[in-house]
């Protein structure tokens, strides 16, 4: 990948920031994008135009989505394990009983924050329901967008801390303002701590002066050092999009001595290229950037990964189907140079008469061993063609599932069978889909489960699951 491009969906905008990550790193493109009163389909097609219109090869990006603070729960827990492995299972199987949600329902990642010298760990959990996650993947996925990590913005702010010359290993602060909201990143180098999104920025600032913003940042450290999660913090940088923190960072250092305070003006550290202009909403407004530019110019991959564990399942049955399919095509072509060096030296050997006899024992060896291989591929390729082509699986399921109903899992299991599970706002489309399966030649089996009416932000959906078998088109050939 050449390029770092990392998409924020907030309020009414869609901020953009793309980075290069080759030996100089640089920015290469910004832009605000306003998409007031639109759906996902909507927002979908405005992705479309902008990668149209900014003549983006997507190709070369490595596209990250963060999803806002205020979207996520945050958890900490303390495990006997210091293994990542054996962490992530105590977590699945914990964290149902820490949220109003059932495991299945929510997207969980989670970092270490501290290892004791008796094996137990304290971590920090990040939570997101799926049907919010689901929902930004398939923005992305429908604009044709491929992403390849989703995380909130708190790690971006954490990422741009630790990019910053001389900063301290001790518990710090970023401040992130933004034109409507701000929020407060607790961090340190090794690991970020805490966060929280609060609903003041420079707008509430500019009108009613700093008194709540100091309260809140009170507030913040109040409950982080009751929670043990850190000691007392002391440095804060002020991130911003506008240079008008001054005053801000003056009545802080009055009201905390010890508080070393820094201002972090985004827009002055970054040079922009030639012909591009930082957009009105973040040079007026001062729409932040801030944990954008933490992820743009990260190097490594982004520590919290909330991609839908579906969707990484599929990923990884993908490639493994891929994999066989390169190794049946190497076997094929090391058989072909087997029976062609094998036919040539059989008849240069015809040609000595006086050594027939030898030539024939070296032949029925040969023989021997051709028939051996071809008995390899031959298992070769009924493996291949016994085995469910997941796109062949995602296409037949295309076809047939209606534009107003969505998949939130698709499981593989033994035998081809299948279990699909998702959700409709119209029980006629689940019906319709059902009644698909079971008339197309691909599936057999099929069965609706249940189908359960829940309450969303977006009001009442109902959910199914249907479990089926699927016949791959290799095997019908």
């Amino acid at each position: 990948m050449k390029f770092n491009s990392v998409f924020h969906i907030g309020e009414g905008t869609i901020k953009f920031l793309q980075a290069s990550v080759g030996l100089k790193k640089a920015l290469t493109g910004v832009e605000a994008i306003a998409i007031d009163n639109q759906d996902d389909a909507q927002i979908s097609r405005t992705l479309i135009q902008f990668i149209k219109d900014k003549k983006i090869n997507i190709a070369e990006n490595r596209v990250t989505v963060l999803i806002p603070r205020s979207r996520a729960i945050l958890r900490y827990m303390v495990f006997p394990s210091q293994n990542q492995d054996e962490i992530r299972s105590m977590v699945d199987l914990q964290i149902g009983s820490r949220i109003p949600y059932a495991r299945e329902e929510v997207e969980v990642d989670f970092q270490i924050l501290s290892k004791t010298a008796d094996g137990y760990s304290k971590v920090a959990v990040v939570i997101i329901p799926q049907e919010i996650v689901m929902r930004y993947w398939k923005i992305f996925s429908d604009a044709k967008i491929p992403v390849h990590g989703i995380t909130i913005t708190s790690i971006g702010l954490w990422l741009l801390y630790q990019q910053q010359p001389g900063a301290s290993e001790k518990p710090s602060a970023i401040i992130d303002l933004d034109s409507h909201h701000s929020e407060i990143c607790l961090c340190q180098k090794s690991h970020w701590l805490n966060s929280r999104e609060i609903p003041i920025g420079f707008t509430q600032i500019s009108n009613e002066g700093n008194e709540e913003m100091i309260k809140q940042w009170e507030l913040t450290q109040v409950s982080t050092i009751g929670e043990k999660i850190s000691g007392a913090v002391e440095e804060v940088y002020l991130a911003c999009s506008l240079d008008r923190v001054d005053e801000l960072a003056a009545e802080m250092a009055k009201a905390q001595s010890e508080l070393s305070i820094k201002k972090m003006i985004v827009t002055q550290s970054l040079s922009l290229p030639r012909g591009l202009q930082w957009p009105p909403s973040i040079a007026q407004d001062g729409a932040s950037i801030a944990s954008l530019a933490g992820i743009a110019f990260n190097a490594g991959v982004v520590p919290i990964d909330l991609i839908p564990r579906s969707v990484r399942q599929a990923q990884a049955k993908q490639a493994y189907q891929h994999q066989l399919i390169i190794l049946g095509a190497w076997a094929a072509a090391a058989l072909i140079s087997l029976i062609l060096a094998s036919g040539m030296g059989f008849f240069k050997k015809n040609m000595q008469l006086a050594r027939l006899q030898d030539e024939l024992r070296t032949t029925q060896r040969e023989s021997v061993a051709v028939e051996k291989q071809l008995k390899e591929m031959n298992e070769i390729e009924s493996a291949i063609n016994s085995r469910l082509i997941f796109s062949d699986l995602a296409a037949a399921i295309d076809r047939l599932l209606p534009a107003h109903a969505y998949l939130v899992s698709i499981t593989v299991g033994e035998a081809n069978s299948v279990s699909l599970e998702g959700m409709s706002f119209n029980p006629a489309e689940i019906n319709e889909f059902q009644n698909g399966l079971v008339r197309s030649k691909n599936f057999s089996n099929v069965t609706l489960n249940y189908v359960n009416k829940r309450v969303t932000q977006q009001g009442e959906v109902n959910y199914f699951k249907i479990t089926c078998t699927f016949k791959p088109v290799r095997g019908q050939q």
